[in-house]
């Protein structure tokens, strides 16, 4: 069975995946071989934490650049939504219980809920997308089911 390993981003998600695909090759990686290659020449490597720690983290680094080039590899940029209609890359504010919160709607892969960008394929995400203003949602969370009131799309 194959699977899709299609990643869905922004333009703005493709271009913050480019600038840390550089950084880790051209800045990061750089530092991490000399770190190994000076930590070699302390000799006895069984005993050798700085080296052992060293490449450690090079595999770290590694496994990450390649996780970066295999989103890059398959990603899909997606327009986003200009309009009064919930989309890919809209910002939405909404009022639940807790008071307002603002979101931007991303892919997967471009979540990251402290800094208040939501996946489309969240619970709240998928809630509102294809809605408007004024539209209540309801969506699931660890606490139970919510529901959320739509303040304002941008």
């Amino acid at each position: 069975m194959a699977t899709d390993k299609t990643v869905h981003l922004t333009a703005e998600g493709q271009a913050r995946l480019e600038e840390e695909l550089h950084d880790l090759v051209e800045n990061r990686r750089p530092v991490i071989v000399r770190r190994v290659a000076t930590a070699r020449e302390e000799g006895d490597l069984s005993e050798n934490f700085a080296y052992h720690d060293a490449r450690r983290e090079l595999g770290l680094l590694d496994g990450r650049v390649q996780t970066i080039e295999a989103m890059l590899r398959n990603a899909k940029v997606m327009q986003t939504t200009v309009g009064d209609v919930v989309g890919l890359g809209s910002t939405v504010t909404v009022r639940d219980e807790f008071g307002e919160s603002t979101y931007v709607i991303v892919g997967p892969v471009e979540a990251d809920v402290a800094a208040g960008r939501i996946s489309m394929v969240s619970p709240l995400g998928a809630a509102l997308m294809g809605r408007t203003v004024a539209d209540e949602v309801s969506f699931s969370s660890p606490g139970g089911a919510r529901s959320a009131v739509i303040e304002s799309v941008r």
